[in-house]
């Protein structure tokens, strides 16, 4: 039964969003953030604010134009500006809690699943990183499960796509969840996943039209072309390896962008593969993971990229609970326990970064205080693994 959601609801709804977001924090607490004071896109990502069309940044950045146009619209201040990706993550956690919520009418069951969403690089880039708006796009995947109307998907689309281009990696599990009127085991939707898909089709060409238009200076001074695109492609098309990395740290990439998560994504895939009914769906989803996956190789911030897959978790979960809801609970409460007692750890280029429980990295800092080594930084050498 769909739940009726008054305002009390809505405000319960906030309250958990802000909690779950505590709930990660605490858990996977970005190590060594207290006493860092390098963040470099920061600088970056103020100027865009101040000007989403200013040029003296990262050429990369100047087509990741749209939280800095919210900012600047809205006349933000530096320190608002900063805090900006948080909110956004807040209420990406708000409108999957709503979703989850609305489709099986489990209120504990969704706040186990969206918790468990914060365990993973859906929320650990923006909690380290200052500067990074990724969570912007991830409330449009959100607020994308949310309606099939073209329109709104189109709209959805542009800005998502304009913060960050990898926000396409949405894109096939939004026709699976629209085509299957929200994730129904053996029900194929043309009419629903028609519109979807011409919504998401649309915004894609106009995403294109505004990038070339930034190119070539149709809007703003114009963008020469960064240089490490010319290095993605080279390692895609030329070398086909993973960019400054080798196969063995990108597949640790891959899995430490959801954990154990990938277990039930992989699984809800097999059962889908498996059943007679939906086998099309299983072998799109497949071969969506696998692609979208394997173009990471692209990039050195592969967990990060892997995020923007989350949708395939927060599918997996609902279908689940269709299937047995107790055992889903079951299932699930398992899955974000691993994730919880499990360190996660990434590694791009020569660097890499950790995330723990907070008590351990305050009592890390305490015991610098007093003169002792820092032993968690000294643990850090064995993440140099090539």
């Amino acid at each position: 039964m769909t739940p009726h959601f008054s305002k009390r609801d809505w405000f319960w709804l906030l309250f958990f969003a802000i909690g779950i977001w505590l709930f990660g924090v605490f858990v996977k607490f970005p190590q060594g953030i207290l006493s860092s004071d390098h963040f470099p896109r920061l600088e970056y990502y103020l100027k865009l604010c101040a000007d989403p069309l200013a040029r003296d940044i990262d050429p990369m950045l100047a087509y990741r134009i749209t939280v800095p146009t919210i900012a600047w619209a809205l006349k933000l201040s530096p320190t608002m500006c900063t805090l900006l990706p948080i909110v956004f993550l807040i209420a990406a956690y708000g409108v999957l809690l709503f979703v989850i919520w609305k489709r099986t009418g489990d209120g504990r069951f969704s706040i186990m699943i969206v918790a468990g969403l914060s365990l993973t690089f859906f929320a650990h880039w923006t909690n380290r990183w200052l500067g990074y708006p990724d969570s912007f796009s991830h409330l449009c995947s959100a607020l994308g499960l949310l309606s099939s109307n073209p329109l709104i998907l189109a709209l959805i689309c542009i800005l998502g796509t304009l913060n960050d281009e990898r926000w396409v990696f949405s894109v096939p599990f939004l026709l699976y969840w629209h085509g299957s009127s929200h994730a129904k085991a053996g029900i194929i939707n043309w009419i629903d996943a028609t519109r979807a898909g011409a919504g998401l089709g649309i915004g894609i060409l106009c995403v294109l039209l505004v990038r070339h238009a930034l190119t070539v200076g149709w809007l703003g001074p114009g963008v020469i072309e960064p240089d490490v695109y010319k290095i993605m492609r080279s390692s895609l098309l030329d070398r086909f390896r993973p960019y400054n990395s080798t196969w063995f740290l990108f597949g640790l990439n891959i899995f430490m962008g959801f954990g154990w998560y990938w277990v039930a994504g992989i699984r809800f895939i097999k059962l889908q593969l498996l059943s007679s009914c939906s086998r099309l769906w299983g072998v799109f989803l497949a071969l969506s993971v696998f692609a979208t996956s394997l173009l990471t190789i692209a990039v050195e911030d592969v967990s990060r990229s892997v995020a923007f897959l989350y949708l395939i978790i927060i599918i997996a979960s609902i279908f689940d609970y269709d299937a047995g809801s107790v055992e889903a609970r079951k299932w699930w409460r398992l899955l974000l326990i691993a994730g919880a007692l499990t360190p996660t750890i990434y590694y791009t280029g020569v660097s890499g970064a950790v995330f723990i429980p907070l008590p351990i990295d305050l009592a890390n800092q305490m015991l610098q205080q007093h003169g002792w080594p820092d032993y968690l930084s000294m643990l850090k050498v064995w993440f140099r693994l090539h």
